[in-house]
């Protein structure tokens, strides 16, 4: 490497000495060659960072840029099933309301067919228990009427004994009975 620079160094010299004075800004040779030097330098070192600090950087700026578009798609989908189950939600709900209304709506068909089931047994045991007390009423006319019959028998015989005691009239014995009929009551008799 020596022979190199001194082969560069001593063409720069050569160069050097035969330099004019005909340069833009005074630039001669040796500033030339140090400015190529120096961006040859500059070249490799920035080759040499570039592939021990810039590409690492890089790929860690990437891996974090990756996991940041990660995170937002995560967070987009995240959000889609979140609208989903919003809206899964959001339709159970109706279903369990009109799932409610239906029962509701149901029970009170139910009640209300109950309510007539309830109504339509008790007109039926009412009628059951006027008809029964028709018949009792009726029954107990009867023996009521079974009743007067054996007074009235009773009120015969008591007049068959007078009759047989008594030798009467046909104007006595009509007199007798409408006396035992006022003693009666005409109510007796219509019942």
């Amino acid at each position: 490497m020596n022979t190199f620079y001194e082969l560069f160094s001593f063409n720069v010299t050569v160069m050097a000495a035969q330099t004019d004075e005909s340069w833009i800004f005074g630039l001669d040779w040796q500033f030339l060659a140090d400015a190529l030097i120096l961006a040859a330098a500059m070249l490799v070192l920035f080759a040499l960072l570039s592939f021990l600090l810039f590409n690492p950087a890089r790929a860690l700026m990437k891996a974090r840029q990756d996991k940041i578009d990660a995170d937002i798609k995560k967070a987009r989908e995240d959000k889609e099933e979140a609208v989903k189950l919003r809206e899964q939600y959001n339709s159970k709900m109706a279903l369990a309301d009109k799932e409610a209304d239906e029962l509701l709506s149901e029970a009170r068909k139910k009640a209300l067919k109950r309510e007539a089931e309830i109504t339509g047994e008790a007109k039926t045991e009412a009628d059951r228990i006027i008809k029964r007390a028709n018949k009792e009423a009726q029954l107990e006319v009867l023996r009521v009427q079974d009743d007067m019959k054996k007074e009235m028998i009773q009120v015969a015989s008591v007049m068959a004994g007078k009759f047989v005691g008594n030798s009467l009239t046909d104007e006595e014995q009509q007199a007798l009975v409408d006396q035992t009929l006022k003693e009666m009551g005409d109510d007796t008799w219509q019942a």
